[in-house]
């Protein structure tokens, strides 16, 4: 059976998670255009350089999810396929989880005009933004995906 293209990329997206250097949350990003090309993915976890918090934890590595976001080290994954993209085009971005209320803010200021995720981030400010961004959110309930599990 072949998958829908929203499946298709929301698994990829579980995929290109498991890159994750973050002890808080494995997140990940796949950026498609208009065609249904891949144009960047991107994970979260430190900058380039940094210790892995995966390794030595950062002071924000054991708080719940969606607070005490300034103490995390980890650029988050909608940031980082933002900082690798390429291209021009109108974008949907397929996502682990819903942006942050940061990463929010960085969408709302690109090319992308659909968010595809499997599950909402707690953030309440965030649905604001991205209405006023005039950026849609899908955030179907998809067996497949929730099966599909892309643990290493």
């Amino acid at each position: 059976m072949r998958l829908e293209v929203d499946d298709y990329f929301l698994k990829m997206a579980k995929l290109v998670a498991l890159r994750s250097t973050c002890k808080r949350r494995a997140v990940g990003c796949v950026l498609v255009d208009k065609k249904n090309h891949v144009t960047a993915t991107g994970y979260n976890g430190v900058p380039k350089g940094f210790t892995h918090c995966i390794d030595y934890p950062c002071k924000g590595a054991d708080a719940p999810s969606g607070t005490r976001l300034n103490e995390c080290k980890a650029v988050h994954a909608e940031m980082n396929a933002l900082l690798q993209l390429q291209s021009t085009d109108e974008l949907t971005a397929y996502l682990t989880v819903t942006p942050c209320f940061d990463c929010a803010k960085v969408l709302a200021n690109s090319n992308v005009t659909r968010i595809v995720a499997s599950v909402w981030y707690p953030q309440t400010e965030v649905t604001d933004i991205l209405e006023q961004a005039h950026i849609t959110v899908n955030v179907p309930t998809l067996v497949s995906v929730e099966k599909w599990d892309c643990q290493p």
